[in-house]
């Protein structure tokens, strides 16, 4: 669906489940019914969300394939200008479950290129780690999102369990909430919604 207004694109990087509603599969249409003309990376493919007591199976896009398909969408004009004939650029990026260090890493220089082409674009993260107690994917995604991921996004959208692990605070009470989002605050991020 191509959008009828001149809002600016989404690039949508987010997982993909062959059965189940999360990730791309829950956000884009959702964004296609309110106009938006929105780019689409599935960040693994997996045969259901990770939460399932009996595992999954699929695969993981590592960090290399990422940039190497947004650097076609770059060399064919679809970061910038549209390519298909319209003006509109790439305006926000929104992500969400990462399912390997190579692909966050790889999340931050996409982030960094889009906002170098158009510096209004807005990233909007969240930033999936697990829930209840239980991490979804690799531990050790927690620092890179501290140290490199969080400065650059404008919008989080952590849970409980995520704040408590980004921030180190732990969640008992709103006051405890509004100390975490305080701390996100204090790196970079504008908005938080927990």
């Amino acid at each position: 669906m191509t959008s009828t207004t001149s809002s600016p694109r989404i690039l949508s990087i987010q997982s993909h489940v062959a059965s189940g509603y999360v990730g791309n599969k829950v956000a884009v249409f959702p964004l296609q019914l309110l106009g938006y003309d929105v780019d689409i990376i599935n960040s693994v493919q997996f045969s259901n969300h990770t939460g399932y007591p009996g595992g999954w199976e699929g695969d993981v896009l590592d960090g290399d394939r990422l940039l190497k398909l947004v650097e076609g969408m770059e060399r064919n004009g679809l970061l910038s200008n549209g390519g298909r004939g319209g003006g509109d650029r790439v305006g926000h990026v929104l992500t969400g479950y990462i399912g390997s260090a190579s692909f966050l890493r790889a999340i931050v220089s996409v982030v960094e290129k889009i906002k170098a082409l158009n510096p209004a674009c807005r990233y909007v993260c969240d930033p999936v780690l697990g829930d209840m107690g239980r991490f979804y994917v690799p531990e050790g995604l927690v620092q890179i999102y501290i140290e490199s991921v969080l400065p650059l996004a404008d919008v989080l959208t952590p849970n409980q369990f995520e704040v408590e692990q980004l921030t180190g605070i732990r969640i008992g009470c709103i006051q405890d909430a509004q100390r975490a989002c305080r701390s996100i605050h204090d790196k970079g991020v504008g908005l938080v919604l927990i």
